[in-house]
């Protein structure tokens, strides 16, 4: 007699809560694609499933009523609630950026991840990638050439793009070049009287040019990534986002996740990114690709936040401080991937002292 038993697959069960709601509490499994689950929030329980039309890892989280509550109600998602909370789902970390498989959820939470940091920012490419990568984001959805398209914020970064355009249109103002050529006291004297009206118009005019070139720059920004998404046509979603994520690879940082810190002590310039990555910590200049330094787990001898919205690494005979609002979230990233270097040395060591024993 043979037993048979169905597959049950492991290692895809989770029991969890919702960060931030007290008292919450939520089983959800990926065994088969996608998040299913309950959630329960103070009375309410919530439903959570793969929403089976959409290409781009969208759910529907449902409220499930009882028996004595449904006369006239019908269940309804978190979209057209207003509830105090909202459901984010993404990786606590990159553990593995190279071999995680294309059709897993964890790939699925990884290109939403990277996306985020896409619009936000936090990614440093050429405007030409920005704009392909946009295209590619568009492959994903279902949209039609002739249909209308979402907001481009939701697909490409305008926070550089205004960055870059107020940078460029930073210029003296005629008084202030005054200033440079003509150093007497009774000029000064005389122009410092009219300086704070002339201050006043000409910052209102600078704004004014930037929102303009803003908006030109925009349309043209635009009529750029909708050209490039045409391109695209018969490209699957799965092959638009392999392609966006290769394109994601080619910046050095990839894998990391960036905090926005100041450093106070003068070591390094003001503002600064905070890169953690599963193998060290790197510091950047805000906006630049490449750190100015790099730090491996090895070599810190400890971390964490001396002070509220301070955070200090001592490495070596280095102590660095920087000021962040984002010191438990540094912290929690920062110690799961040590606790995951630390768990591989363990089961390293312990494989090869049972190799050794058998012999």
């Amino acid at each position: 007699m043979q037993e048979d038993y169905p597959y049950v697959p492991g290692d895809c069960y989770y029991l969890s809560y919702l960060e931030g709601v007290p008292g919450s509490m939520a089983t959800l499994d990926t065994c088969s694609g996608g998040l299913r689950g309950m959630l329960q929030v103070d009375d309410l329980t919530y439903e959570i499933k793969p929403l089976e039309t959409s290409s781009k890892f969208e759910h529907v989280v449902s409220l499930l009523l009882s028996e004595k509550n449904t006369v006239g109600a019908e269940s309804c998602t978190i979209e057209g609630e207003n509830l105090p909370w909202k459901f984010y789902f993404k990786l606590y970390c990159f553990l593995d950026t190279d071999n995680v498989p294309k059709d897993s959820v964890d790939f699925a939470f990884m290109f939403e991840q990277v996306h985020e940091a896409v619009i936000h920012d936090h990614y440093l490419a050429p405007e030409e990638n920005l704009q392909v990568l946009a295209a590619l984001r568009l492959q994903l959805g279902d949209h039609m050439p002739h249909t209308a398209l979402p907001a481009l914020e939701e697909v490409y970064c305008l926070q550089r793009l205004r960055a870059r355009i107020s940078q460029s249109t930073k210029t003296f103002s005629p008084g202030e070049r005054l200033d440079r050529r003509q150093t007497s006291f009774l000029d000064g004297t005389l122009r410092r009287s009219f300086r704070t009206g002339s201050a006043l118009w000409q910052k209102a005019e600078e704004e004014q040019m930037v929102d303009m070139r803003v908006k030109e720059e925009v349309c043209s920004a635009r009529a750029s990534i909708v050209d490039k998404w045409k391109k695209l046509q018969g490209l699957s979603q799965e092959q638009a986002m392999v392609k966006y994520m290769a394109l994601m690879k080619e910046w050095p940082g990839y894998g990391s996740t960036l905090f926005d810190v100041e450093c106070k002590d003068g070591g390094f310039p003001q503002e600064l990114w905070l890169g953690v990555s599963a193998v060290a910590v790197s510091v950047y200049k805000r906006g630049e690709g490449w750190p100015l330094e790099v730090f491996q787990y090895e070599h810190m001898l400890s971390f964490g936040p001396p002070l509220a919205n301070t955070y200090k690494i001592v490495v070596d005979e280095r102590e660095l401080l920087f000021e962040t609002s984002e010191v438990v979230d540094v912290a929690k990233l920062m110690k799961a991937y040590i606790s995951m270097i630390v768990k591989k040395r363990y089961s390293s060591t312990r494989s090869i002292s049972s190799h050794g024993s058998s012999r």
